[in-house]
């Protein structure tokens, strides 16, 4: 079955609107580092961060996955900005242990703070998301069968409904903090 791992790693968001791709960037990165080939990523994506990256900051995403090796029951998906309708439902059909999502999260830190937030704690009608969705109540919903950590970042800029592809410097900064909170969750460090 497609999504029959013990570990889902979600990432939301569309990289057609700058800090909103943060999500599909960071999944794109550790399909190509770990070289999943369960999974297709996108070249053109991780062309972007090889070309346009700072050469520091790629070195130090490059350096995270020195001799690890992608566990089994782990499975990197590019959600999109349709996860929430397309993707979280499907917690029904599956017997996930851990749904980890990344996304941009609107709060009052500075941008490029990177976080990880407890679906629980958010309330429900509150949490300003720039898809436009509301992600609050089924992540909750999800959370009562299995475990739900969502990895935020405080975005510098989204522009919808221009299109600007890029990540901001201090979104693109964050990329390695987000990194190690995720190979934190899925149990490589």
């Amino acid at each position: 079955m497609p999504y029959d791992s013990d570990i889902i790693v979600i990432g939301c968001g569309n990289i057609l609107f700058k800090d909103d791709g943060f999500g599909p960037i960071l999944i794109n990165l550790l399909q190509k580092y770990f070289n999943d080939k369960n999974d297709y990523y996108d070249p053109a994506v991780t062309s972007y961060v090889e070309e346009e990256f700072d050469g520091d900051v790629l070195n130090i995403i490059k350096g995270k996955f020195n001799g690890l090796t992608l566990p089994d029951g782990v499975q990197f998906i590019d959600g999109g900005t349709a996860a929430p309708m397309n993707f979280f439902p499907l917690y029904n059909e599956y017997d996930w242990k851990k749904l980890i999502v990344i996304d941009v999260v609107e709060s009052n830190a500075e941008p490029g703070t990177v976080g990880v937030f407890d679906p629980n704690a958010m309330q429900v009608g509150k949490y300003d998301n720039p898809h436009g969705m509301t992600v609050e109540e089924p992540l909750q919903k999800i959370a009562e069968k299995c475990e739900v950590v969502i990895v935020g970042c405080k975005p510098e800029c989204i522009p919808t409904p221009d299109v600007e592809v890029g990540l901001s410097e201090s979104v693109e900064k964050a990329i390695p903090e987000a990194i190690d909170i995720i190979l934190n969750e899925i149990g490589v460090k």
